[in-house]
């Protein structure tokens, strides 16, 4: 099982107006709204990959789709 660290960091960040209002009006108390925000931003994460992921991934098939181009366009030369 994964531990869970309890410390924590205060940060400021900046929302837009309409989502302020709609966070705080489902949660309305300050630890309510940190709860959410942290329950939002694990979702978030654990369901979006890094973008060094997507990088290793699209450079893994970079090879094989280089060759199939290579192939296409020799298949395309008038000769």
């Amino acid at each position: 099982m994964a531990m869970v660290s309890n410390m924590t960091t205060q940060a400021s960040i900046f929302l837009p107006d309409e989502i302020f209002t709609e966070l705080a009006r489902r949660a309305p108390r300050q630890d309510e709204r940190s709860n959410l925000i942290v329950e939002a931003l694990r979702y978030f994460f654990a369901t979006h990959q890094t973008i060094d992921s997507e990088l290793e991934k699209i450079n893994s098939y970079a090879d094989e789709l280089n060759q199939e181009a290579e192939d296409v366009l020799n298949y395309q030369v008038i000769r």
